[in-house]
């Protein structure tokens, strides 16, 4: 979300409308934008366990991606 716009509670009731929407769900995953972790979790959301990507573009993959030494 554009920065003018964070604070507003405007996210919040986005992410609560869809997980409304998706009550019967057993599983809701999602990739959370860098720092916004935070509020993920406030949301109800927990860090998995395993979890694996593959990004094609390099910054996307330096950003997202733990580093790999082996």
């Amino acid at each position: 979300m554009h920065k003018d716009y964070q604070g507003r509670g405007i996210a919040r009731i986005l992410l609560e409308d869809i997980m409304k929407q998706l009550e019967d769900v057993s599983c809701i995953q999602l990739i959370a934008t860098t720092g916004n972790e935070p509020f993920y979790e406030k949301m109800g959301f927990k860090k998995l366990k395993t979890g694996m990507a593959i990004y094609k573009d390099p910054q996307l993959a330096e950003e997202y991606l733990e580093s790999n030494n082996h």
